[in-house]
């Protein structure tokens, strides 16, 4: 639910935070605020719009999108830029907590038959 919310802050972050200049943080941002657009938008739960990505690989994403906002500033060389580093690392760590901390049940998952249900039961067995 927070997900477009995150997604709009880390496209508009440059700009809120006044980084727009430093041209990798820039694109870092932007760019893992349209993943995690398109992975809210995609996922099989709850509001999305789409509806075909299984719970596990948006997990997989979220943390994913955290660790490259951490680590991006000094991977990419930018992290004596004292703005964009605080907020990529800032963020990556509460997209980290808040994929960590949400509940991912696979029975939560929409668009899915019960014949798909059945069949990860059995196997979990």
């Amino acid at each position: 639910m927070a997900e477009p919310l995150v997604a709009a802050l880390f496209i508009a972050g440059p700009w809120l935070f006044g980084f727009s200049d430093v041209k990798d943080a820039k694109t870092v941002s932007i760019v893992l605020g349209v993943l995690v657009l398109l992975t809210a938008l995609t996922t099989r739960w709850r509001m999305a719009a789409v509806k075909m990505m299984p719970l596990g690989a948006h997990k997989m994403m979220d943390l994913m999108v955290a660790a490259v906002a951490i680590l991006a500033p000094f991977v990419l060389g930018f992290s004596d830029e004292g703005g964009p580093t605080r907020f990529l690392i800032i963020m990556g760590v509460l997209e980290a907590g808040a994929a960590l901390m949400t509940r991912w049940d696979d029975r939560d998952e929409f668009a899915v038959t019960t014949v798909e249900r059945g069949t990860r039961a059995t196997a979990a067995r």
